[in-house]
C-alpha cells in the first residue's frame, strides 16, 4: 500500500523515554518470541501517531500496547493480518528499540523496510500483510502503541 506520508520515522525524538515492563508471556505463534502487554503512557501514544497525521482515539481494544521480543536466531514474525472491528483499521507505531545485529526488519505487503534502533514505523496491521525477516546474532525489541482508527481518517493518508 502506498502512503502519503513517511512511513518510517528515522531515530524518533521521543524514543528514549519509552518506559516498559518485560511481564513476558510466550508467544505461540512461534518459539522464540514473547511479549509484555504495557500501560499505555496516552502522552506517547499520540505523539507516535501524531508523527504520521493521524489521530485516533481509542487504544486497539485486542492487544492494546505490547513490547515484542525476538530472543533466539533465526526468530521471526510470520506474514499476517491482524483483524479489526468493522468500519475500523487497526493501527500501530512501533519502534525499534533493539535491534539484532542481523535480520529484524519489517516486511509489509512483500516489502522489506530497514530499520534502526529507535526508528518510528506505521503499519495498517488490519490492511497490510506484515511480519519480519529472521533475525540473528542478537535480539528484538520493539514497542508497539496500537489503535483504532475510523476507516475514513485512513483513506486521508492512502494513495489510491
Amino acid at each position: 500500500m502506498n502512503l502519503k506520508i513517511n512511513r518510517i520515522i528515522k531515530n524518533w525524538k521521543y524514543a528514549s523515554d519509552i518506559e516498559y515492563t518485560t511481564d513476558y508471556i510466550k508467544n505461540n505463534a512461534g518459539s522464540g518470541r514473547r511479549f509484555a502487554k504495557q500501560i499505555i503512557n496516552k502522552d506517547l501514544w499520540q505523539k507516535a501517531f501524531a508523527e504520521f497525521n493521524l489521530y485516533p482515539i481509542e487504544e486497539d481494544r485486542t492487544l492494546g500496547s505490547l513490547l515484542m521480543n525476538h530472543y533466539q536466531d533465526n526468530t521471526f514474525t510470520h506474514l499476517h493480518k491482524d483483524q479489526a472491528p468493522k468500519g475500523y483499521v487497526h493501527i500501530r507505531a512501533n519502534i525499534m528499540l533493539k535491534k539484532p545485529k542481523s535480520g529484524g526488519d519489517i516486511i509489509i505487503d512483500d516489502k522489506i523496510y530497514n530499520v534502526n534502533q529507535n526508528d518510528l514505523w506505521l503499519l495498517l496491521a488490519s490492511l497490510e500483510e506484515h511480519g519480519s525477516t529472521s533475525i540473528k546474532n542478537g535480539e528484538r525489541l520493539i514497542y508497539s502503541f496500537g489503535a483504532i482508527i475510523e476507516k475514513q481518517k485512513i483513506q486521508e493518508i492512502i494513495n489510491v
